[in-house]
């Protein structure tokens, strides 16, 4: 043998070391990611959610789509003005806009493999792909 080393001459902690050596750097430092609460205000028999393009920015959704999902889950027509606030038929507290908006994050935002919130919702078909920038996983989501 040749100055290389068999597996069996090394030490657990030399091989240890050798295999976090060869894994890609990942930040350590857990990121905070906090959904700001919708600012609901009512007119009328409508629901007006204020600071809803605000609220699609930071989950770095289209307004169109959370608007779709507020639609199916609800039951009722909704719309955006041109102030980027998503108006709905009907009164709805905002403990249960917010409680939507929460399931939402979990279920289209939120990367189940690492938990990372840095996701893009790609639409084929008659399903949604939730692709994760940070760790790659791709996973299948129903449309709505």
């Amino acid at each position: 043998m040749s100055g290389y080393k068999r597996i069996r001459d090394y030490t657990y902690e030399e091989l240890l070391e050798r295999a976090y050596s060869k894994l890609p750097s990942r930040p350590v430092q857990k990121e905070t990611f906090e959904v700001p609460r919708a600012e609901v205000m009512f007119v009328g028999g409508k629901t007006l959610i204020l600071n809803f393009k605000q609220i699609a920015d930071v989950l770095n959704r289209e307004p169109k789509i959370i608007q779709k999902y507020f639609v199916k889950e609800l039951g009722v027509p909704a719309y955006i003005n041109e102030s980027g606030q998503l108006i709905l038929q009907g009164r709805f507290s905002s403990h249960v806009i917010n409680k939507l908006i929460d399931v939402f994050v979990k279920k289209y935002v939120i990367c189940p493999t690492c938990g990372s919130r840095f996701t893009k919702l790609i639409k084929k078909g008659k399903v949604f792909i939730l692709k994760c920038e940070a760790c790659g996983a791709e996973t299948t989501l129903q449309a709505f």
